[in-house]
């Protein structure tokens, strides 16, 4: 083979597809790269954070092609052609904020996504059933004395947690809760009480195997009233506090007629109905002398 096979004009027949596909190659690179700018000048002008973050992808996605092609044709020829602005490249997936953010203004932070707390349902179940306590020990406390004290025995009660021993008071009831002594609940209620209480001054204490309940009496005009039980037998009267002092004894008057009229006899029933009536007329009674004598069914003092 002579060496004019491979001359001058040989290697420019070879080279010419190679110069096309790298001309091709540089217009594909250019036009990348006016993309991109004009997209850089697009992101400067932004201010809104959703249109800055899409600019972003765009522009990151563009300049990620123009490298590859800019690698392309700097292996055909041997020779890089990527830009020293393309040269950090790979760092197109930082934030814009740090890469793109124009001057004199400061990038600002996506705002706070707030988080709603969605209320958690919560099952409350009535406490019971109850185990009603029966037996008790009782102090009237006596004649003119402010207390009454109530003890009942529960066996290990002073274990439990103080909320897990409750008494709520009126005027004329107490409600006393035990709650999960060996797997059970108790329940003390006494509804029409004797007298009236003070429910601020009433109490409960535990003690060893011991609840003890004290109801503070009403003080009324001459003293403290005496108890005979812990509830009344039938329909319970209204105690007498402090402020009867200022009521009218005619008031007082009739009322002790009336209560003595209730609890009376019918012979005692008349005498009172008829005294009543003519005091409200203001008539001067005088009970029958008849009606003064006892009741047959009481019989006389010989029969006793």
């Amino acid at each position: 083979f002579g060496s004019s096979n491979f001359g001058p004009s040989s290697r420019a027949i070879w080279g010419a597809p190679l110069t096309t596909a790298m001309e091709a190659h540089s217009g594909v690179v250019g036009e990348l790269e006016a993309d991109c700018h004009e997209l850089r000048s697009m992101l400067d002008a932004a201010k809104r954070p959703n249109v800055r973050k899409e600019l972003q992808r765009v522009l990151d996605m563009l300049a990620a092609e123009r490298a590859r092609a800019a690698r392309e044709v700097g292996s055909s020829s041997g020779v890089s052609t990527i830009s020293p602005a393309d040269a950090s490249v790979e760092a197109a997936s930082q934030p814009a904020a740090k890469r793109h953010a124009p001057s004199g203004t400061a990038s600002k932070p996506p705002p706070p996504v707030e988080v709603v707390h969605k209320p958690v349902p919560v099952d409350i179940k009535p406490m019971g059933p109850w185990t009603e306590i029966t037996t008790f020990a009782l102090d009237l406390g006596g004649y003119d004395k402010p207390l009454v004290s109530v003890d009942l025995r529960l066996k290990g009660v002073e274990a439990l947690p103080s909320e897990n021993v409750t008494c709520d008071f009126t005027e004329s009831s107490l409600d006393l809760k035990v709650i999960g002594l060996d797997g059970l609940n108790y329940r003390f209620l006494k509804t029409n009480l004797d007298k009236d209480i003070v429910p601020a001054e009433s109490s409960v204490k535990v003690k060893k195997n011991h609840v003890i309940i004290t109801l503070q009496k009403v003080k009324g005009q001459y003293g403290y009233d005496s108890w005979t039980d812990l509830c009344a037998k039938g329909k319970r009267r209204p105690t007498n506090n402090e402020k009867s002092k200022d009521a009218n004894p005619q008031d007082s008057i009739m009322g002790m007629m009336k209560d003595l009229y209730e609890d009376g006899d019918d012979n005692m029933k008349k005498i009172i109905g008829e005294a009543m009536y003519k005091a409200q007329r203001g008539e001067k009674y005088e009970p029958d002398s008849q009606d003064l004598k006892p009741s047959p069914s009481l019989g006389s003092m010989d029969d006793i």
